[in-house]
């Protein structure tokens, strides 16, 4: 052996596991509802849109009494002014000047009963048609009209009173009181207004919003159409994202596109399989048969022995096939995690260990070429170690006896390379030969054509290259699997 390969134990690595994410749909249960997003978004639209609707109506009718309050305390004052402006002065004494005529105008109201009492602020009224309640508060100099409640012959009213100034340096109160009837019969109707127009907005507004989410949701439904449609047609199509698509839907149809577009991979992957299995193993499985036939007829024990040898023989060919077409079904797979670190020059020198009894089988001189030392790259070991094996076996079945079989590790630019002193592959078969089950004509073995194409599909899962040229010397092969910096 030209050079011995160092005894090396590779250390495991953890297993990575694809996690895959699954959820589990219960059956509903007899009679249960189904969701529906229409219900849904009606709801939570129409719980806010109420609560705003109901607050709208409560400040309209706050506005309405506000309002309604004003416009009667107006008719207060104007009455009070009227009656004010009917305040004389005579030899220093004050009377009111009210004609009977005036004084039913003043008292007349078909709803409320109107109350009213002029008088000095301190001493005897001049007039009036009942005792008022006087003003909780009036400043002295005060002439503004001062608001307030009280009651009358155990009636609720609303008074107004005014001062007037007097020569005596006293002053006159104007007072002015009105029943509440009107006030409280305006404020029921414009709360019964406000109610019922608040419920007529609400339901107005759920059949706008009804029928606006219906129209938005149509479009989903004619995008479930349309990918029903088109699947019918062709199975494992992913569904065109076009501007007529609400933008909320397009983050769904992506992520159902990526779906597809994993399971048509698979799709093609499992038909690939199964067509490459079936094409291997019709032949290897005829001459099964066909050995196990003869084995059956023939008496002679010897032939008898050969026939079952020739038949293990094919098994033991037919289980190398089916180990490589499943290592080129797993090398298809697109891996999602990021891969652990893998020491490319332990494999190397592992691979040559477990192959040397092989090579001093066949004649060949195999030996390990490299730094002796941990080359590290980012990879699946398992994945790794088939691709040098293959290189190792299609250079141990071709390389011929007597000559030498190198598997050697560079550092620099991560490179894995096996090198023979056999026929070598002519430049123009380069590219073919790592086609499947594509074989050289003439080609001396019982290969079935598969060991490059599952390097080559190793080495595209790995990002890297696989350059195929002549050794040292131009003699033979050597074959580079080099991978990115």
């Amino acid at each position: 052996m030209h050079k011995a390969a160092a005894p090396g134990r590779v250390e495991e690595q953890p297993p990575v596991h694809r996690a895959a994410a699954s959820e589990r749909i219960d059956e509903q249960a007899p009679g249960h509802k189904p969701r529906s997003i229409r219900r849904e978004l009606l709801a939570r639209l129409m719980a806010p849109l109420v609560m705003i609707l109901a607050l709208g109506g409560v400040s309209a009718y706050g506005l309405a009494q506000h309002f309604s309050q004003v416009v009667l305390d107006n008719w207060l004052y104007d009455s009070a002014m009227s009656l004010a402006n009917r305040v004389r002065w005579e030899n220093g004494r004050a009377f009111v000047d009210l004609p009977e005529g005036a004084r039913e105008i003043l008292e007349w109201d078909i709803v409320d009963r109107v109350y009213y009492e002029v008088g000095p602020e301190r001493g005897e009224r001049l007039i009036g048609n009942a005792s008022l309640p006087p003003p909780p508060s009036f400043a002295r100099g005060s002439k503004g009209p001062v608001y307030y409640e009280g009651v009358v012959s155990g009636a609720a009213v609303r008074v107004l009173a005014v001062a007037l100034p007097a020569p005596d340096g006293n002053r006159i109160i104007v007072k002015v009181a009105e029943t509440r009837h009107k006030r409280n019969v305006l404020a029921r109707e414009v709360l019964w207004i406000s109610v019922a127009l608040s419920f007529t907005l609400a339901a107005v507004s759920g059949l706008v919003i009804w029928y606006g989410v219906g129209s938005g949701i149509d479009s989903m439904e004619k995008a479930v159409r349309d990918v029903r449609s088109q699947h019918a047609v062709a199975a494992l199509t992913p569904f065109p994202v076009d501007g007529d698509m609400p933008v909320e839907v397009v983050p769904l149809v992506q992520e159902i596109n990526d779906l597809i577009a994993d399971l048509a991979a698979s799709h093609r992957l499992n038909q690939r399989f199964v067509a490459d299995a079936a094409h291997q193993l019709r032949t290897p499985l005829a001459a099964l048969r066909v050995q196990l036939e003869v084995a059956l007829r023939e008496h002679d024990p010897e032939r008898h022995t050969r026939a079952i040898n020739d038949a293990v023989h094919v098994l033991t060919r037919m289980g190398h096939t089916l180990h490589q077409l499943l290592t080129l079904a797993k090398a298809d797979e697109e891996a999602r995690d990021a891969p652990p670190l893998v020491d490319i020059d332990l494999i190397a020198r592992e691979e040559v260990e477990r192959r040397i009894d092989d090579a001093v089988s066949a004649g060949v001189d195999l030996g390990y070429s490299g730094i002796g030392q941990p080359v590290l790259i980012r990879g699946q070991e398992d994945l790794l170690r088939e691709a040098v094996a293959n290189l190792l076996d299609n250079a141990l079945r071709y390389g011929g006896a007597g000559e030498r079989v190198t598997v050697g590790v560079e550092s620099n630019a991560p490179e894995i390379y096996v090198e023979d002193e056999g026929p070598g592959i002519p430049e123009k078969e380069r590219d073919k030969v790592r086609q499947r089950f594509y074989r050289i004509a003439g080609t001396q073995g019982d290969g079935c054509g598969l060991g490059l194409s599952i390097v080559e599909e190793i080495v595209r899962r790995h990002a890297g290259s696989l350059v195929l040229e002549s050794g040292a010397g131009g003699a033979g092969l050597r074959a580079r699997f080099i991978f990115p910096a």
